[in-house]
């Protein structure tokens, strides 16, 4: 069989850079290249390039234009200094496929991948295979290799992701409007939970529906229409919308007599099949999103009323979420150590062998400390634990 396949297996899926494009560091993009060919071939050199993609839309002619630029290259195969100017490659079926590796050291100042209505950065990897003879003397394949940021550790970015979201306001002092949520950053291929409060500050009013509407703004900085405004974008991610019915009556509407709570979600697409896109904001783009609490309220005269509160939020990957480092059990818990359960005491302090009941009790609580040089001779002295709670600054709006 006449065939060339070449397969690009990178480390890994995609190129995390940490901290803003000023004070990112490089990263690595290791992998190997995988060939298979059904019959000899005489091969010059083979090259592995790490090249961007920018499609833009054009202004006039309303076509898309993809341009390639080649970022960097390396030459994992070279031949073309030998005598005959290129080397034969056997056949590769029934054996194990020739393997070549490389490695390119990505910049830290380097764009994110986005896809947006104004035009599209995305990052690929090629491999050309350069061979001699008649016929087809080049075989390429490519591979999407996106490129992510996430905060640098300790940064002000990174502390603004662990803030919780609460946020409210009431309408003309008859209702008022409360969203809460555990956090205002979520991954992708996620839930997004919040809890809505809906509470009367006056009698009368009933409750029609109530949902959640996760919103992208984009907005970019070097395009302007023709009234010379800069070009901006916006769409719905995804919403929920659920319907309150009395319980009494299934045809009726919930009559606010009290408050009423509502735990939704909603469910994050993935960000690699441009639905959503990571928050961002560089030098030419800037992606935003916000989450919207949307109620529709009925007054004493039968009238609706569209009420919302709305409260910024960032999509960010799931990496920019996770831990880096390993998590200590508590002081609590330290007398379930293994070591000292599975273990005997006269194996491990021969000294201790009658005290041995004495390494199995709890220790004390996290907010005690002992004293024994106090002036009124007790020897416990309690320590009130600290509160720190990160509120976050929201904002409301509503609108009837």
């Amino acid at each position: 069989m006449l065939y060339v396949r070449t397969q690009i297996v990178p480390d890994a899926a995609c190129v995390i850079l940490r901290g803003q494009p000023s004070e990112a560091s490089c990263e690595s993009l290791a992998g190997r290249v995988l060939i298979r060919l059904g019959y000899s071939l005489k091969v010059k050199r083979v090259t592995v390039a790490f090249q961007s993609i920018d499609a833009r839309k054009q202004q006039h002619r309303r076509q898309n234009t993809i341009r390639s630029s080649t970022l960097m290259q390396q030459d994992i195969f070279d031949a073309s200094d030998s005598q005959l100017g290129h080397a034969v490659w056997p056949a590769t079926y029934g054996s194990s496929p020739r393997e070549l590796l490389f490695s390119f050291i990505i910049p830290g100042h380097m764009h994110e991948s986005v896809r947006t209505a104004f035009g599209n950065i995305a990052y690929e990897l090629r491999v050309t295979i350069h061979t001699c003879g008649f016929g087809i003397n080049t075989w390429t394949q490519t591979q999407r290799i996106p490129v992510y940021r996430v905060p640098l550790e300790g940064s002000g970015w990174a502390l603004s992701l662990t803030d919780s979201m609460c946020v409210q306001a009431d309408w003309l002092g008859a209702v008022e409007l409360q969203m809460v949520g555990d956090s205002v950053a979520f991954a992708d291929k996620s839930k997004l939970r919040a809890r809505a409060i809906v509470r009367p500050l006056q009698k009368g009013q009933m409750l029609a529906d109530v949902g959640l509407r996760l919103c992208e703004k984009v907005r970019c900085k070097n395009l302007v229409d023709r009234f010379g405004d800069l070009r901006s974008s916006q769409h719905t991610v995804c919403e929920q919308m659920r319907k309150v019915y009395d319980p009494s009556d299934s045809l009726q509407m919930q009559p606010l007599n009290h408050e009423r709570c509502f735990d939704l979600e909603l469910d994050i697409p993935d960000a690699a099949t441009g639905c959503v896109q990571y928050s961002m904001n560089t030098a030419s783009l800037c992606v935003t999103h916000e989450l919207t609490l949307v109620a529709t309220v009925v007054d004493q005269q039968k009238d609706a009323h569209l009420l919302r509160i709305s409260a910024p939020v960032q999509i960010v990957p799931t990496i920019a979420l996770e831990a880096s480092f390993a998590e200590l059990p508590e002081y609590s818990k330290s007398c379930f150590d293994r070591l000292l359960l599975d273990s005997s005491t006269e194996t491990l302090w021969p000294e201790h062998s009658n005290h041995a009941e004495a390494w199995r009790s709890p220790p004390p609580p996290p907010f005690v400390r002992f004293d024994n040089d106090t002036s009124d001779g007790s020897a416990i002295t309690p320590i009130p634990p600290s509160y720190h709670q990160h509120g976050f600054g929201g904002y409301g709006m509503l609108v009837s």
